[in-house]
């Protein structure tokens, strides 16, 4: 029997159910004639729902914007759990399939904190390409769907070129500048967990380690400023506004004292 969610919506949902619908509808031609299987169906429309809803392929990754002090906690539970109970229904997918987590407002390291410990991937797909996304261990998914523009513009841009992706995270641009047939790609990053992630998502298109791909574990400043022989035509610089490593401290603590 599937757990797909029956219940009838509740009267307080009715408006969040129809935006998202409406979302859907329109937001659905859009991904079916572009090829798009991952992208964001609702983002906080309606202000009592401070949900922003994304699809993969077949789940529901949902982060609520935790409330401001100024609302009742009661209510914003209330809230959340009609959403939740609603998602569901109109997405027409299993219960099982809605994945939530609470985007808060904090300081310091603690946002990039890991949220669970599953250890379940799955592979999605983005412009003839796949990605291993985990949607419940941390609070970003793997695959950064904003970023959708920037890696088709590093696609048109990378072709016989060298590329350095810096701060690279699980490293999806340079999955797209070696399929654009970048000379070589270097993808450095000081998190051992991403740089694995980066690997494993050239690897799952073909692109082994090796002298025209290579992995960089280190702090990316530092890395900069020792000599390289090599230079690089094409760079993608995306840094992090903090980092959980106790090495990279007091770049961040520098740069908010600038502030």
């Amino acid at each position: 029997m599937s757990d797909r969610a029956t219940k009838p919506l509740l009267a307080g949902t009715e408006m969040f159910a129809n935006r998202l619908r409406k979302n859907l509808r329109h937001l659905g031609k859009w991904a079916r004639r572009e090829g798009v299987t991952c992208y964001r169906v609702y983002d906080a429309d309606l202000p009592e729902y401070a949900l922003a809803v994304d699809l993969y392929e077949g789940w529901a990754h949902v982060q609520e914007y935790a409330a401001p002090p100024s609302v009742d906690p009661g209510r914003a539970e209330a809230r959340l759990k009609d959403a939740l109970a609603t998602i569901p229904v109109v997405l027409g997918m299993d219960l099982d399939r809605v994945i939530l987590k609470v985007r808060r407002k904090q300081k310091g390291p603690a946002q990039y904190e890991r949220q669970a410990a599953t250890g379940e991937f799955r592979v999605v797909h983005e412009g003839g390409l796949r990605f291993r996304v985990n949607l419940t261990d941390y609070l970003d998914t793997g695959l950064f769907l904003d970023h959708r523009p920037t890696r088709a513009l590093i696609r048109g841009l990378a072709a016989g070129r060298r590329f350095l992706n810096l701060f690279a995270y699980t490293g999806t641009a340079s999955v797209y500048a070696a399929a654009a047939g970048a000379v070589s790609t270097t993808t450095v990053d000081l998190s051992s967990v991403y740089l694995d992630w980066a690997r494993r998502n050239m690897a799952l298109n073909g692109f082994v380690e090796g002298r025209a791909h290579r992995f960089v574990r280190a702090d990316c400043l530092a890395w900069l400023a020792s000599p390289h022989p090599e230079r690089f035509h094409v760079i993608f610089l995306d840094p992090p506004t903090f980092s959980n490593s106790k090495r990279m401290k007091w770049i961040y603590s520098r740069i908010w004292s600038d502030r």
